[in-house]
């Protein structure tokens, strides 16, 4: 078990320097999979030395080695938490069908939120590929039923209205395209009884995440894509907690 953990740890590290690169590059309509990685200072290709997980960072003091511009301090903080959740993940189910698809959906969710942090965008390829990993994870937990399309078709003419009209009401976007996109996929992850908890988390966290956004001094409009996409992994990992019916009865 402890050599399956630390196996965990290091692909959590791996991927999450996968995440960097996506997340920064997605939003610029850059090439992810065939573009070497590269300093975006002075374009020279990193070498396995520049792209060691957390290690490079602190080794090279967090400066290119070729050019000493400074690497934002983004990059191990990234691949330390997605380490955490795979992790997490790991330590709840243990090296089994859930593990794979939610470490999967992490990956995914991690690059959401730091795209939609520093470019205000959700890349369309996170919504594209957490559609097949929710059928998958309803799949096999047997909860592939019906369900499905009222949850999808629910969130979606919710965050349709918050889109058209809320917005309309406040006279300034509430919900961009990609938090409606993300609000669709959402109503496939989540049960029927799960999406009122959802909705309030989600709330909750948009509210702190906004207050925290000001007080940063990074002005009145915050991305809302964090918010839901931590209260979508809470949800799924821990549907009972987020199922407000359960508390009623």
């Amino acid at each position: 078990m402890l050599f399956e953990f630390f196996i965990v740890v290091c692909a959590g590290l791996v991927f999450g320097s996968f995440i960097t690169c996506a997340s920064y590059r997605l939003p610029l309509e850059q090439d992810v999979v065939s573009k070497p990685s590269y300093c975006p200072k002075c374009d020279k290709k990193l070498g396995f030395k520049d792209l060691f997980p957390v290690f490079s960072w602190l080794f090279s003091g967090g400066k290119c080695r070729y050019c000493s511009a400074k690497i934002s301090i983004r990059y191990p903080i990234i691949e330390i938490i997605t380490a955490g959740l795979f992790s997490f993940i790991y330590l709840k189910f243990s090296i089994t069908p859930e593990f794979f698809i939610l470490s999967a959906t992490s990956v995914m969710l991690m690059i959401m939120i730091v795209a939609d942090l520093e470019h205000f965008i959700i890349p369309d390829c996170v919504h594209v590929i957490l559609l097949p990993l929710a059928f998958a994870y309803r799949y096999i937990n047997g909860a592939l039923n019906p369900d499905i399309l009222w949850g999808f078709g629910l969130m979606t003419g919710l965050a349709m209205l918050l889109h058209y009209g809320y917005s309309k009401m406040r006279g300034r976007t509430m919900l961009g395209y990609g938090d409606v996109k993300f609000f669709a996929v959402a109503g496939v992850w989540l049960n029927l009884e799960a999406i009122p908890g959802f909705l309030l988390l989600s709330g909750i966290l948009g509210v702190l995440l906004g207050l925290a956004w000001r007080a940063l001094g990074k002005g009145p409009v915050f991305p809302f894509g964090p918010a839901l996409a931590i209260a979508l992994f809470l949800g799924v990992i821990y549907p009972q907690s987020i199922n407000i019916l359960y508390y009623i009865k």
